[in-house]
């Protein structure tokens, strides 16, 4: 991701991004206390639907990140974490979302909805930085180095 261009476009896109990225980490994290509360009935019916969003992040990301400077088993390895990472997200964001509508005084309070805000702001600087970094987790040159100094 080339950070540097989205800064040169403009303060207001940037921010854009890290919000709406916060906003779908934070239905996130709702989607799993409703999904460890047992909140997310009828989760066989949208089952095919999120295993497609996973299969296209799957294709989409071997188009975007395949070049001839990286080996393929590395593309092969970001590609296959990133489409799990996009279809479990997609799949508790919509479940989060969908408990927010369905039970609304459960995630209402101010400070718990401020604690969820907060943690899903955390992921998303972490989620940023990982992908800036994405490549230095799946290259072998990395990993060889770490086992022959260790």
């Amino acid at each position: 991701m080339d950070w540097e261009r989205i800064r040169d476009r403009g303060p207001g896109r940037f921010f854009g991004v890290v919000i709406g990225v916060t906003l779908v980490m934070t239905a996130s994290l709702v989607g799993i206390v409703a999904l460890v509360t047992g909140e997310t009935t009828g989760i066989g019916v949208r089952l095919p639907y999120y295993v497609l969003v996973t299969a296209i992040a799957f294709v989409t990301g071997l188009w975007k990140l395949d070049d001839d400077s990286v080996d393929g088993v590395t593309v092969l390895i970001a590609t296959t974490g990133l489409a799990i990472a996009t279809g479990g997200l997609v799949s508790l964001a919509v479940e989060g979302i969908r408990f927010g509508i369905t039970d609304p005084d459960d995630i209402a309070a101010p400070d718990l909805l401020a604690y969820f805000l907060a943690a899903g702001l955390l992921c998303t600087g972490l989620g940023m930085w990982g992908l800036r970094h994405w490549r230095e987790f799946t290259t072998y040159e990395h990993v060889a180095a770490d086992e022959e100094s260790g």
